[in-house]
């Protein structure tokens, strides 16, 4: 990673923030790096809201022991492997019986044409694929079931035919896996109660809604991450409220998996503090500053935001407040946005009421001024670009933490992009050659730059 920093011109004055996964070696690195670089590994150190929202899932459906299961399925074989699914109640019988359609062509065919006659709902006239999900991904665990509650009629009717069967991976599939009603039920509940995990994690992970060409930003941002998390602990709080009263009395198991869920999501949540960058980011946003925190953290909480205050006061006086800024006067416009998604009701319902001016005064430096400004619906980038002139440095601040992505998505999606290069027909391809042609396709789908191909040329229009 230093090679990497150093030809790139990045140094202690112009470092940013690692948004990492929660691996142990990530930590090592930041240690060894700061080591040579000089600067706190702790704040510098973010954690990519994907792998939380992964870990969260994967206690609600795997419980506390997903990393073990994980584990032995990979070292079982096919017979093995049907038997732990099964330890997994409605969701392991159903990958068993997803497995066994999609296990030959003739099955999948046959389960094909069974649709034809049994499809009820939004899945009738159509013809669809199942999704199997692979070991422990819980994104696919999601889409799997999705996708068989809408063909649940079809697969009822194929599980059933298996009981006429003479092949003993048949009979096993139907005596072991076919699915009660009482299972069905369950199995839409977990999908219902995994929703805001699955649609937090395509709206902040990058690449939803690009269409070509289209310019838009393509990742979800930091400072939405601390609403994110408010969500989803109301989110769980509610259930387990739900759990409590009776509601989920019929299918053991769940309100254990929604107390796991809870827990991970917490331990996260306070993992937050480590770095006052998550706090800087939402502070600095016009529509939130410190509101948020005063209307979601009372209590106990209280203490967190008297010590985020007095963090972030040092951090604008040491870093930013007489810094040298340099404007630059051209500017990307402010994209628009077509239609409201979840991630903005989500981000509506969490945000502060709209607050009062306090008393300004000239005197005041320019952070203090912000804070006493109201909240504002105005977007962030439109608000500190007319705040520019005014306020160089702390708009620059601004920019800095409102850059920070939510996930580290998009970075892995260009490194696979990259590894699917590297075919053992192009082995000879240098190093320099794959970057270029990962950030020239990276530009093309953004709209930043346009291929022209002209007979044995290629043009490029900036």
């Amino acid at each position: 990673m230093l090679p990497l920093l150093t030809r790139f011109g990045i140094t202690s004055d112009n470092l940013g923030y690692f948004v990492l996964d929660n691996a142990p070696n990530n930590d090592t690195t930041l240690v060894e790096l700061a080591k040579i670089l000089k600067f706190d590994p702790k704040h510098k150190r973010l954690r990519c809201m994907g792998h939380i929202l992964n870990l969260v899932a994967e206690s609600y459906l795997f419980g506390q022991d997903a990393a073990s299961f994980e584990e032995d399925y990979k070292k079982a074989g096919a017979p093995a492997r049907r038997q732990l699914w099964r330890q997994r109640r409605e969701l392991g019988k159903l990958h068993n019986l997803v497995a066994h359609v999609m296990a030959s062509g003739k099955r999948d065919k046959l389960f094909l044409d069974l649709q034809t006659n049994y499809n009820e709902g939004k899945a009738a006239g159509r013809s669809l694929k199942l999704i199997l999900d692979g070991g422990i991904r819980w994104n696919a665990s999601y889409m799997m079931i999705k996708r068989a509650l809408l063909l649940r009629e079809s697969l009822d009717v194929y599980a059933a035919k298996l009981r006429l069967s003479e092949h003993a991976i048949d009979v096993e599939t139907y005596d072991e896996d076919y699915l009660s009603d009482t299972e069905w039920k369950a199995l839409e509940l977990i999908a219902n109660q995994l929703e805001p995990l699955f649609r937090a994690t395509k709206s902040l992970e990058g690449n939803t809604k690009l269409n070509e060409g289209a310019g838009k930003p393509s990742h979800g941002a930091l400072w939405e991450l601390l609403p994110v998390f408010e969500y989803l602990l109301a989110h769980f709080e509610k259930l387990e409220r739900q759990a409590k009263e009776g509601q989920f009395n019929d299918h053991p198991g769940i309100q254990q998996s929604i107390t796991l869920a809870w827990n991970k999501t917490q331990e996260y949540y306070k993992k937050t503090d480590a770095s006052i960058a998550w706090m800087a980011a939402l502070v600095l946003h016009p529509r939130w500053k410190w509101s948020f925190f005063e209307e979601h953290w009372t209590g106990g909480e209280a203490r967190f935001v008297t010590a985020g205050r007095t963090k972030l006061k040092k951090l604008w006086e040491d870093q930013y407040k007489k810094q040298v800024v340099i404007r630059v006067e051209e500017h990307t416009p402010e994209p628009t946005s077509e239609e409201r998604d979840w991630m903005a009701d989500i981000l509506d319902e969490m945000a502060p009421t709209l607050t009062r001016a306090q008393q300004r005064s000239s005197r005041r430096d320019h952070f203090q001024q912000y804070l006493d400004e109201p909240v504002t619906m105005k977007a962030p980038l439109a608000y500190w670009r007319d705040k520019e002139e005014e306020w160089p440095q702390l708009a620059a601040m601004a920019f800095d933490f409102l850059a920070i992505p939510a996930m580290s998505s998009e970075c892995e999606r260009v490194f696979s992009s990259c590894a699917k290069l590297t075919t053992p027909e192009s082995s000879k391809l240098s190093g320099e050659i794959l970057w270029h042609q990962c950030c020239l396709s990276n530009w093309q789908r953004r709209g930043a730059i346009e291929i022209m191909r002209w007979k044995n040329a290629v043009l490029l229009d900036i």
